[in-house]
C-alpha cells in the first residue's frame, strides 16, 4: 500500500471516496459496471476509480464467474475484507434502499443551483427560530450565531477561524456524508447554501466557498437582509432582569441627551415587552425601526429594540 500522502490524494475525489468507503463498510465485491449503478456513473469512469484504489492497494480484485459462462468478470473488493475473508453483505432491503437513495443523489446534480437556495433559505429559518441576530453587525459576530444555529441540524458544526474578514466553518460534511460521496459538488453547494443563509439571517451577507469538508466564509458587497443597514444606536439600555416598568423609565432617561433623530437600543427580555416599548415610543413621538432576536457577545439572548428619537424634541 501507498503512503499515507499518497492515500489522502488518492481518496481526495469525493466519488472515489465514497465507492471506497462502501465497499469497505458493506464488504461488497462489485464488478465495475455494478459500481456504475451504484453511483450514477458511466461504467468507464466508475473502471477508473477502481483502478485507481486498486494501484493505491485500497481495493484488491478478483473475478467472478458469469452464471451462463462466458467470460469471467472482474470484481474489486476493499482489502480490509479481502484480507478477513468475510463479506458481510448487506440485507437485500438495504441494499435497495441505499441504492435508491445512491441513485436520487446523482439525479440532483443538474439542480445544484437550486438545491443551494433550498439549503440557504433552511439556514436562514434556522437562526430565526434558534437564535436571532447578532447583536453586532460585524461577520465574526454573525457567524457565531449562524453556527449555534446550524447546530440544530449539524451537530458537528463548528467555528475553526474567524475574523473581521472572514471564517472558516467545519463540520456540515458529516451530516452531509451521503451526499458528498456521491456527489461531492452538490455537497459543497449544500453546506455553502446553510452557512450563507444562515449569517445572512443572523446580520452580515457574506460570500461562501467550500474547501474540502470546510467553508470559508468572506464578506458581500451586499447588505443582505437589510441588517447591515440599520443605523448605529448612539447610546444603549440593557432592560434584562428588570420590570417593564423600570425598563421604560432608563429609556426614557437615555432618550433625553440624544440628539432628534439619533438612535437608541434597548435589550429586553420580558414577555411582551417589545410591544409595551412600541407603545411607550408611539405615544412619546419616538418611532420603532426594527426588533430582533440577537445574542450579545456572552451569547446571552434577548430582544433587540431599536429606537428613532422623535425629531421635534
Amino acid at each position: 500500500m501507498r503512503d499515507e500522502g499518497e492515500v489522502q490524494q488518492v481518496l481526495a475525489v469525493p466519488t472515489r471516496a465514497g465507492i471506497y468507503r462502501r465497499l469497505r463498510a458493506e464488504g461488497l465485491r462489485v464488478s465495475a459496471r455494478e459500481a456504475a449503478e451504484m453511483f450514477g456513473l458511466h461504467p468507464n469512469v466508475a473502471r477508473n476509480h477502481l483502478d485507481v484504489l486498486a494501484e493505491a492497494g485500497l481495493v484488491v480484485t478478483g473475478t467472478r464467474k458469469h452464471p451462463g459462462g462466458g467470460r469471467p468478470a472482474r470484481v474489486y473488493v476493499a482489502r480490509e475484507q479481502a484480507a478477513s475473508g468475510s463479506d458481510p453483505q448487506v440485507p437485500a432491503g438495504s441494499q435497495l434502499a441505499v441504492h435508491t437513495i445512491v441513485q436520487l443523489i446523482a439525479g440532483l446534480a443538474e439542480h445544484r443551483d437550486k438545491l443551494a437556495l433550498l439549503a440557504e433559505e433552511q439556514g436562514r429559518r434556522l437562526v430565526n427560530v434558534a437564535a436571532g441576530r447578532a447583536a453586532a453587525r460585524d461577520l465574526p459576530a454573525a457567524a457565531v450565531v449562524a453556527v449555534e444555529a446550524l447546530r440544530a441540524a449539524f451537530p458537528e458544526v463548528r467555528l475553526a477561524e474567524v475574523s473581521t474578514d472572514g471564517a472558516l466553518v467545519e463540520g456540515l460534511d458529516v451530516g452531509l456524508r451521503l451526499v458528498g460521496e456521491v456527489d461531492g459538488q452538490v455537497g459543497d453547494a449544500l453546506a455553502e447554501g446553510f452557512v450563507r443563509g444562515a449569517v445572512a439571517a443572523a446580520g452580515f451577507a457574506v460570500e461562501t466557498r467550500a474547501e474540502v469538508g470546510r467553508v470559508a466564509v468572506t464578506a458581500s458587497a451586499a447588505t443582505g437582509d437589510g441588517a447591515a443597514a440599520l443605523p448605529a444606536p448612539a447610546d444603549s439600555v440593557d432592560a434584562r432582569g428588570l420590570t417593564f416598568e423600570r425598563g421604560v423609565v432608563a429609556a426614557m432617561r437615555a432618550m433625553v441627551p440624544l440628539r432628534p433623530g439619533g438612535h437608541l437600543e434597548v435589550l429586553t427580555d420580558g414577555q411582551g415587552a417589545p410591544a409595551g416599548y412600541a407603545r411607550w415610543a408611539d405615544r412619546a413621538g419616538h418611532q420603532v425601526i426594527d426588533v430582533a432576536r440577537i445574542r450579545d457577545v456572552r451569547g446571552r439572548q434577548a430582544v433587540r429594540v431599536l429606537l428613532r428619537k422623535a425629531t421635534g424634541r
